[in-house]
């Protein structure tokens, strides 16, 4: 840089620096400005003698300046530091995970998370198979929470790229589970809501399938039953139904 061509004004150097003095302090600005002009091409006995300085300081504060960069502004004795710089949050891959009311797929960092109804099954074979389609979840993560075949899951997700999710959806699958699902096995799944809530004032899939199968020798997967607890709307009085039973005892034994 040839800093013959440059026009250099007096009083506005001065503004400068007193503002930048006001926000940095005296000490980091005249460092900036000898290390400035120590770039420039200015010997350091000139500038030495142009800042008031020792000649030694200005080696120093070069010599500080190529090994440490920033940090050789401040002077590890008064409170100025660099600004904190965060670090980035590694990020994780997204994941599925299910509990009695919603499948959730949770996206990395910030832990962002799509909540779907358990109950909602063509809601959830879209949002799975259109984020298994954009390469965001894994086919083995997908194919288990829909409880398909991994091949089978391929198969749905393209079919939903190449038509419509109309065309993913399983028409027998309301039949089927309705057909599996008398009247008598209902009851037998109302009854053991009852029977969870009571005891232990909360349901969970797992532990009505394992009571089923223990009381009635009825085997039920837990989705299947959690489906039907919704569409029966069970789910809706999982809080109220304790009080409700509790009033009903108490005013049986007043009269």
């Amino acid at each position: 840089m040839d800093c013959e061509n440059l026009s250099f004004s007096e009083k506005l150097s001065s503004q400068r620096i007193v503002k930048a003095e006001i926000a940095l302090g005296k000490t980091i600005v005249q460092k900036i400005i000898s290390f400035s002009l120590y770039l420039l091409g200015v010997d350091r006995a000139t500038i030495a003698l142009q800042l008031s300085i020792p000649p030694g300081t200005i080696r120093s504060l070069v010599r500080s300046f190529n090994n440490k960069g920033l940090a050789a502004l401040f002077d590890k004795r008064t409170k100025t530091l660099l600004p904190k710089v965060e670090p980035i949050p590694e990020s994780s891959e997204p994941r599925i995970e299910e509990d009695t009311d919603y499948v959730k797929i949770i996206f990395g960092v910030g832990e962002q998370i799509i909540n779907i109804p358990i109950s909602n099954q063509s809601q959830k074979k879209i949002v799975l198979l259109t984020l298994l389609n954009s390469k965001i979840l894994k086919r083995a993560d997908v194919a288990k929470t829909l409880g398909l075949s991994e091949d089978r899951t391929i198969k749905l997700a393209r079919k939903l790229t190449q038509n419509d999710a109309t065309d993913i959806a399983d028409q027998r699958q309301g039949q089927q589970m309705d057909f599996l699902y008398t009247p008598q096995i209902k009851a037998e799944i109302i009854q053991q809501f009852v029977i969870d809530i009571i005891t232990k004032g909360r349901i969970s899939g797992k532990q009505l399938s394992k009571n089923l199968e223990e009381r009635c020798q009825i085997e039920l997967s837990s989705r299947s039953i959690l489906h039907h607890i919704s569409k029966l709307g069970l789910r809706d009085i999982r809080s109220s139904l304790p009080n409700l039973l509790e009033d009903a005892k108490k005013k049986s034994s007043r009269s």
